[in-house]
């Protein structure tokens, strides 16, 4: 890894809705460094997605996103629509997480995925058809021919997937952003999408951004853990340090509810543990930890007062007043 390729500076990102203001993203700061794989993981609603879609100007309509995310040297949050044009898809790419919606439905694949080398790389049909094939034959897509003359919908889920990510890979990008790459995928082609993608960490620099809720996919995948809560980052941290030694309650929830084969996760009666109570909602003024509420060890300032995120060893920041320094 060769320094930091994207940079976030008080990112935050809102909703208007009928109801009020949906605060989606608050104040996040975070770095990604060039080649590494950064896992952001939190339960639906943290604002994992749309930390990343804000970046790539692909908010809602009624979307805002304020701060600094800076990319070499620019800020994406600033740029216009054009200029945006010419990263998305070619130098920042993203695998969504439902690849049929990912996918133009009336375009056979062989027209979208070449269309990505002609757009973005100025290359003629004939040349941008054959990197395709090749591309394709390298992720093992039997039939490759046969799968290019196919709409998206005459796919199965895993095909599907699996052109998202060769989409994703054509131009070479610096920055892959795959949010919830495996789900709805069977075991067997979730096994072989990480497999995909752990050959890419391995054989190229492209930073991988991988936004999940299943940790046994960051433990595979990762270098460094982000854990997010109503929007905010709670917790961050080497994977290792993250598993062996989790401080923030949440990351301990999340943790102790995760199914295992072995250990120590389940109840005495065999049940599986689980995190107590709902997320807040985003469309209220949250006073203190947000995460207070279904906290086992909360204290009294847990209620009052929002925890900082300070730096809580190498590589390491926490957001808990019970783990604060005395």
């Amino acid at each position: 890894m060769t320094g930091q390729i994207l940079t976030a500076q008080g990112l935050n990102v809102t909703f208007a809705t009928p109801d009020g203001m949906v605060r989606a993203v608050s104040d996040l700061s975070f770095s990604l460094m060039r080649g590494e794989c950064l896992g952001i993981v939190g339960e639906s609603g943290s604002g994992k997605s749309q930390t990343f879609l804000s970046a790539l100007g692909v908010l809602a309509d009624n979307g805002r996103a304020g701060g600094v995310v800076n990319f070499q040297g620019q800020n994406l949050l600033g740029l216009t629509q054009n200029a945006l044009n010419d990263i998305r898809g070619n130098r920042i790419t993203m695998i969504f997480q439902d690849a049929l919606t990912g996918l133009t439905p009336h375009m056979r694949m062989g027209e979208q995925l070449t269309e990505v080398l002609v757009t973005h790389k100025a290359l003629s049909k004939q040349t941008a058809r054959a990197r395709v094939l090749e591309m394709i034959t390298r992720l093992r897509v039997p039939d490759p021919q046969q799968r290019l003359a196919m709409y998206p919908h005459e796919l199965s889920g895993g095909m599907r997937q699996r052109m998202m990510i060769a989409m994703a890979l054509l131009c070479e990008p610096d920055i892959l952003i795959a949010d919830e790459p495996t789900t709805a995928l069977d075991v067997t082609i979730q096994a072989q999408v990480l497999q995909l993608l752990s050959g890419l960490k391995k054989h190229t620099e492209t930073a991988i951004i991988l936004v999940t809720h299943d940790l046994g996919v960051v433990a595979g995948l990762c270098e460094r853990v982000m854990v997010m809560y109503a929007g905010r980052l709670v917790e961050e941290a080497p994977v290792d340090e993250l598993f062996y030694d989790p401080r923030h309650p949440y990351t301990r929830g999340l943790l102790d509810s995760t199914p295992r084969l072995a250990g120590s996760v389940h109840a005495a009666d065999g049940r599986l543990k689980a995190i107590p109570g709902q997320p807040p909602s985003l469309e209220e003024q949250i006073t203190g930890c947000a995460f207070a509420p279904r906290c086992a060890g909360a204290m009294a300032i847990c209620h009052t007062e929002r925890p900082p995120l300070r730096q809580s060893g190498p590589g390491r920041r926490l957001a808990c007043h019970l783990a604060a320094p005395s």
